[in-house]
């Protein structure tokens, strides 16, 4: 079995990569784990996948995405959309 790694070792290790983590502490409100094991990890998320759907799955586990996600090229992101409608259309 793999041992608990902290959240700051899980960055720097698995950066760019999808994880499963079991055995974690994640507390309420905090937007990362403080520790876990990582089940399985892959660049991509239909590897990823193939990978944690194989048996035996755990009962309890997270999956989350480590590091910044990199968005194609011209993509803008925007925090909300609004909808104008002009008089006479």
């Amino acid at each position: 079995m793999e041992k608990k790694l902290t959240w700051e070792e899980i960055e720097k290790q698995y950066d760019q990569e999808w994880v499963e983590l079991i055995d974690y502490d994640w507390p309420v409100g905090m937007p990362y784990p403080q520790v876990g094991t990582v089940r399985v990890h892959a660049p991509d998320r239909k590897t990823f996948y193939a990978l944690a759907n194989k048996e035996p799955r755990p009962l309890d586990s997270a999956i989350l995405f480590v590091g910044k996600a990199q968005l194609p090229a011209h993509t803008t992101l925007c925090s909300s959309l609004v909808r104008i409608e002009h008089a006479g259309s």
